[in-house]
This record gives structure tokens, sequence and C-alpha cells, in this order.
């Protein structure tokens, strides 16, 4: 007996919206690389403000202040939406899930599908993100900064091997 290769999740948003035949495969997310840009300028913003106060230049610390604080609120922004966008592989579809207020979803049909690429920079490999860029025809649909490229894509090749054998299977039949 085949044990059950398909993952449960708490129901939500994804779940409410699989068809009958259709269940959860795999679970991706964005690495936390894709906000790392803005803690190294605050770390940067926050180690000029240091240089200032030592100076004791307290007319340029207001205005610097200010940015940390700014940098701050769009960091806060961006690891929100980080934390809120979601990729899902299910047994018919791949589906990303984007937004905290303002809710953005995409599906791509597993059947279209005709390529699975994985783009690691060194830092990826090191970090383990990367790009994932799956073809449909000529349309190249690019996800960048998954978190473990290489099992998104594994989980994703093994779902696309299965559609292949139903559908040889059907088209014996």
């Amino acid at each position: 007996m085949q044990p059950n290769t398909f993952i449960t999740f708490e129901m939500g948003f994804i779940e409410q919206h699989l068809t009958n035949t259709e269940q959860i495969v795999h679970k991706g997310h964005l690495h936390w690389f894709a906000y790392a840009g803005g803690l190294v300028l605050i770390a940067a913003l926050w180690a000029v403000a240091m240089v200032i106060l030592a100076f004791n230049a307290p007319e340029i610390w207001a205005f610097v202040v200010v940015t940390i604080l700014a940098l701050l609120v769009g960091y806060c922004y961006v690891w929100l939406v980080s934390k809120n966008t979601e990729y899902y592989i299910t047994s018919k579809r791949l589906i990303v899930k984007k937004g905290i207020i303002q809710r953005n979803t995409s599906e791509l049909r597993l059947v279209k599908c005709e390529g699975v690429m994985v783009e690691q920079s060194m830092l990826g490999r090191l970090f383990n993100y990367g790009t994932i860029k799956i073809t449909t025809g000529e349309v190249v649909n690019t996800y960048r900064f998954i978190a473990s490229p290489i099992r998104f894509r594994t989980k994703l090749n093994e779902t696309l091997d299965k559609i292949d054998i139903s559908k040889s299977l059907e088209d014996n039949l």
C-alpha cells in the first residue's frame, strides 16, 4: 500500500477553492532573502545614525531618525507581503496567493506546463533560495526568492509525472 503523499493544512483560502478531486501536494513560500535588502539598509542607516550621534550633529539626527522610521515602516510592509505570499502545488494546478488586504491569486494548470527550471546564484545556493521558471508554450512564468527551490521543483515534477501517467492511462482506455 502506497502512503498518502498529499499534505493536509488548516482550512484556508486555497482549500476553499480546490475542486472535489484536487488535493494540496506542496506549500512553498518566499525566502527571507526577499526582504533582506531592507534589513541591510536599515542596519547601514543605524550605523550612520550612531556616527552622527558620536559627532553630536543634532541637525542631521532628526533626518536620520525620520529616514530610519520610514524604512522600518516600509520593511514591515514588505515583510507582511512576503509572509502572505504562498505558492501551492495541487494535484492539478500551481496557485500563487499574494496580498494582505487586497488578495491576488494566479493559477497555472499543470497540464499546460512544459518545463521547470531553477536558477540559483551563489548566495541562493548558500541560503537555499532561488528563482523557479515554468514554461507554458512561449510564456515563461517566473517566481523569485522561492525558499527550497530544488524541493519545490521536485514536488512539481512528481505531480507532473502523476498527471502524465493518468493522462496516458485515459488515452489508452
